[in-house]
C-alpha cells in the first residue's frame, strides 16, 4: 500500500487527474448499479444529467486550452478570446439564418476565419506589444475585446441579425434519450466534433516537430531561440490554433446557450468556466485542463438540476474551483509561470516635484491656479447641464473613485484586482438597506458602506498574500462575477435589495440629493477626500513601506518591514474607498437591482486606470474621465464600443506608461526651465552640470583609457611620472 502511496506522489499532474477522475466515474458506476432507479444517485445525479455535463463540459475544455495555449506562448490571460471567437461565430451564424448559407459550409468556414483572425491579432500584439509587461498586454487583451464587440455589433447590425434566443438544432435530426435527458443534433455534433479536434491537439504538439517545437519555446523562449527554434512564428501558429478553437467553442455552444450579438456584458461569465479548468490545469497542461472542464460541466448541470430556482449557484462553485486550485499550487508554478506571474505589473510610481523647486514661487502659484481651475470647472461647468448629463457626471465621478482604490492597491501595492466593482456592490447592498429600511443618516450610511468594502478587502486580501498577479486578477473577477450574479440576486437573496428602491436622503436638513447636481456635487467632494486621504497615504511612511514591498518584498522585510500587515492595509485602504463609492452609486441609481454592478464593469475600470497610468491619481484620473465621457457620446452609436477598444489601443500603443507619463514628462519639462532661469541644480531633472568648465573627460578618465590601452597614466597630485603604475594604483 505504502508503496503505491509513493507511486502516486511521484507520478504527474495529469497521471493523478486521470486516476482521480477512474476512481470517481468507477465509484459512481459502482453505487448506481447498486441502488437501480431509487438511490440517491438516481435522484440527485441521474446518469443523463451527468452525461450532458461530459458533453458541455467538453466544449469549455476546448475554449480553456485556447487559454492555455496562449498563456503558454505569450504569459498572459487572454481577455479577447471569447470576444474573438463570438465576432467570427455570431456572423456566421447570422450567414446561416438570415442568408441561407449552408451550416456545413458555415462551420468549417468559420473556424478557419477565427484562425486567420488569431493570427492577425497576434502579428498586430507582437508588433506593438512584444517587449510590454504582462500588465499591459492584458489590458491590451481587454481593448481587442471591446474593439471585436463593436464589429460583432456592427456586423451583425449590417446582417440584419439582432439576436437568436433559444436553441437551435445543427441540420440534421437525431434524437435518443438515457435516463432523464433527451439529447438532440446540437449535443451529438459535440460528441462527434470535439474527440476529433482533441485527437488533432495530442498528434500536432506530440507527434510533430512543430508541436515539440512549440512546446519547448512555451517553457523556455530563450533556450528555443538559442537552438535556432523560429518562435515568432510558432506563436503565431499557436494563436491561429487558439482562435480556431474559440470560435470552434462558440459555435458547438451557440445551439444551446442562444446568439446575442454585441452583449459585451456575458463576457465575462462566459469566459469564467474555461478560467477556472486553466486555473485548475496550472495554465500548463492539456489533458488536466481537459479533465477538469469536464468536471465543471458535470458539476454545472447537477447544480441546475438539484437547485433550479437557483442556477446562478454554479458561479460561487467557480469561485470556489479558482481559489482554492491557486492556493493548492501557490508553491508549485513551473519557471515559466514564476516569470510570467513576477513580470505582470509595470506600473512606475511618478516622482513629485522636487525639493528644490516646490517653493519657488511660480512653481508654487502655477499649482495652486491649475487646482483652483480644475476644481471650479468640476463644480460650475456641470451646473449649465441637464439633469441626465448631470446624473452621468455623478457616475463617472464614482468611477473615478473605483479608479483612486486600484492606484492604492494596484498602482502602489503591486496587487491587480478585476473585482473592485463587486466589493462596491456589497457596500452598496449595505448603503441601500440601511437608507430603505431604517432611513438612516447619510453620513452614517457612507460610514458603514466604507466599513463593509474595507472588510470585504480584507477578506480578499488574505488569499491573496499567497496568490499574485494575474491570477489574483482571474479570483477577483471570479468573485466580482459571484456577487454579482449570486448573493446580489433578487431571485436568491431577496432581502439584500430594497423592493421599494432607494430615496435619496435629506443631506443636513438642507440639500435635496433628489437633485442631480446636488448629488453630483456629494459625489464630487467624496472623490477630493479619497484623493486626499490617497496623497496624504502616499506621502506619510504607510505609502512608502507599501510601494518598497511590491518593489521588493525581501528587502522591506530585512529592513523589519511587516509585509503581510503592509498588504492587507493596502487591501483594507482600497476597499474603503471603493465601499463609499458603493454607497454613492446605489443612491445616484435609487435602487439596487440585479445587474447594477456587472463584472465586466470592474474589467473595464481598471483597463480605464491602466490607460491614465497608475502610478498616479492624476493620471487615473485623465484615463477614466476620458474614456467615460467617450460612452456618453450618442452621436457614436452602434461604433461606439469599437471606437473606444481602439482609442484604448492606440494610447496603450502610444504612451505603455499611460497619459499621467506624458502629463508628469510635461511638468519635468518646465520644472527644467525654471531651475535654469533661477540657476538651481536639481539632480533628479537633468545630469549634475557644476564642473561646465573643464574638458570633456576628466584626467582620471583619460588615465583609464592610456591604462586600457597599455600605456601608464599621465601623473596626478604631483606624483613622481617615473614611478610604476603599480605603486600609483
Amino acid at each position: 500500500m505504502s508503496i503505491a502511496i509513493d507511486r502516486l506522489k511521484q507520478s504527474s499532474l495529469t497521471r493523478r487527474v486521470q486516476l482521480v477522475i477512474a476512481a470517481v466515474v468507477v465509484v459512481y458506476v459502482v453505487v448506481s448499479l447498486a441502488n437501480g432507479n431509487h438511490g440517491y444517485l438516481y435522484h440527485h445525479a441521474p446518469l443523463g444529467i451527468v452525461l450532458v455535463g461530459v458533453v458541455y463540459g467538453s466544449v469549455y475544455a476546448l475554449g480553456a486550452m485556447a487559454l492555455i495555449l496562449i498563456y503558454r506562448a505569450n504569459k498572459f490571460i487572454n481577455f479577447a478570446l471569447g470576444a474573438l471567437g463570438s465576432l467570427v461565430g455570431v456572423l456566421a451564424i447570422g450567414l446561416v439564418k438570415v442568408h441561407g448559407l449552408n451550416y456545413w459550409i458555415a462551420l468549417p468556414l468559420a473556424v478557419a476565419v477565427g484562425a486567420g483572425v488569431g493570427a492577425l491579432t497576434e502579428r498586430f500584439m507582437s508588433w506593438r506589444f512584444r517587449k510590454s509587461s504582462r500588465l499591459i498586454i492584458t489590458v491590451a487583451s481587454i481593448g481587442l475585446a471591446q474593439l471585436y464587440g463593436g464589429f460583432e455589433l456592427s456586423g451583425s447590425t449590417k446582417e440584419h441579425f439582432t439576436a437568436l434566443t433559444g436553441a437551435f438544432s445543427p441540420p440534421f435530426s437525431v434524437s435518443f434519450t438515457v435516463d432523464v435527458y433527451t439529447f438532440h443534433s446540437a449535443e451529438v455534433l459535440i460528441v462527434v466534433v470535439v474527440p476529433v479536434v482533441i485527437a488533432f491537439l495530442a498528434w500536432f504538439l506530440l507527434r510533430t516537430n512543430m508541436g515539440i517545437a512549440v512546446r519547448a519555446a512555451a517553457e523556455n523562449e530563450d533556450r528555443a531561440l538559442l537552438l535556432g527554434i523560429p518562435v515568432r512564428r510558432l506563436v503565431t501558429i499557436v494563436w491561429a490554433i487558439a482562435g480556431g478553437l474559440a470560435v470552434l467553442t462558440y459555435m458547438l455552444s451557440a445551439p444551446f446557450e442562444g446568439v446575442k450579438p454585441g452583449v459585451a456584458s456575458n463576457g465575462p461569465t462566459v469566459l469564467l468556466p474555461l478560467l477556472a479548468a486553466a486555473v485548475v490545469a496550472r495554465m500548463e497542461s492539456l489533458p488536466v485542463a481537459f479533465g477538469a472542464a469536464v468536471g465543471l460541466g458535470i458539476t454545472e448541470q447537477l447544480v441546475h438540476w438539484n437547485t433550479p430556482d437557483q442556477p446562478s449557484f454554479i458561479y460561487v462553485v467557480y469561485l470556489v474551483v479558482i481559489v482554492a486550485a491557486l492556493l493548492a499550487q501557490s508553491g508549485k508554478l513551473s519557471r515559466a509561470q514564476e516569470s510570467g506571474t513576477s513580470s505582470w505589473s509595470s506600473v512606475t510610481v511618478l516622482k513629485p516635484i522636487p525639493e528644490e523647486l516646490r517653493r519657488i514661487p511660480e512653481v508654487l502659484w502655477t499649482r495652486r491656479v491649475l487646482i483652483l481651475a480644475v476644481i471650479a470647472a468640476f463644480i460650475f461647468v456641470p451646473h449649465m447641464w441637464g439633469p441626465s448629463n448631470q446624473l452621468l457626471a455623478g457616475f463617472a465621478i464614482v468611477w473615478a473613485m473605483i479608479g483612486v482604490s486600484l492606484v492604492v492597491l494596484t498602482g502602489w501595492g503591486g496587487q491587480m484586482s478585476l473585482g473592485q466593482f463587486g466589493i462596491a456592490g456589497v457596500a452598496a447592498m449595505v448603503a441601500g438597506n440601511m437608507v430603505a429600511h431604517w432611513n438612516s443618516d447619510f453620513f452614517l450610511v457612507i460610514a458603514a458602506a466604507g466599513a463593509t468594502g474595507g472588510l470585504v478587502a480584507l477578506v480578499v486580501g488574505v488569499p491573496a498574500l499567497r496568490i499574485k498577479g494575474l491570477f489574483l486578477g482571474v479570483t477577483t473577477l471570479a468573485l466580482a462575477i459571484a456577487l454579482d450574479e449570486y448573493f446580489l440576486n433578487s431571485s436568491t437573496f431577496p432581502q439584500f435589495l430594497p423592493s421599494n428602491g432607494v430615496n435619496r436622503p435629506l443631506l443636513l436638513q438642507r440639500f435635496n440629493l433628489n437633485d442631480n447636481y446636488e448629488m453630483y456635487v456629494v459625489c464630487l467632494v467624496f472623490l477630493g477626500l479619497a484623493i486626499l486621504v490617497t496623497m496624504g497615504l502616499r506621502k506619510a511612511r504607510a505609502g512608502r513601506v507599501l510601494i518598497a514591498a511590491d518593489n521588493n518584498e525581501r528587502a522591506a522585510q530585512s529592513a523589519s518591514v511587516p509585509t503581510t500587515a503592509v498588504k492587507l492595509s493596502g487591501f483594507v485602504v482600497a476597499g474603503i474607498i471603493a465601499g463609499v463609492a458603493g454607497a454613492l452609486d446605489v443612491l445616484l441609481l435609487e435602487a439596487l437591482n440585479p445587474g447594477s454592478f456587472p463584472a465586466v464593469d470592474s474589467i473595464t475600470v481598471f483597463a480605464y486606470s491602466v490607460i491614465g497610468g497608475l502610478g498616479s491619481v492624476t493620471g487615473m484620473l485623465i484615463g477614466v474621465l476620458f474614456f467615460k465621457f467617450l460612452e456618453t457620446i450618442t452621436a457614436l452609436g452602434i461604433y461606439h464600443e469599437a471606437i473606444s477598444g481602439a482609442a484604448l489601443l492606440l494610447v496603450l500603443a502610444v504612451v505603455p506608461g499611460g497619459v499621467g507619463q506624458v502629463v508628469y514628462s510635461l511638468r519635468d519639462r518646465l520644472l527644467r526651465v525654471v531651475a535654469e532661469r533661477r540657476n538651481i541644480l536639481v539632480p533628479s531633472l537633468f545630469a549634475d552640470k557644476r564642473d561646465t568648465g573643464g574638458p570633456d573627460r576628466s584626467p582620471d578618465d583619460e588615465g583609464l583609457l592610456i591604462g586600457a590601452l597599455g600605456g601608464a597614466p599621465p601623473p596626478s597630485n604631483g606624483a613622481d611620472p617615473d614611478m610604476p603604475v603599480e605603486v600609483l594604483t
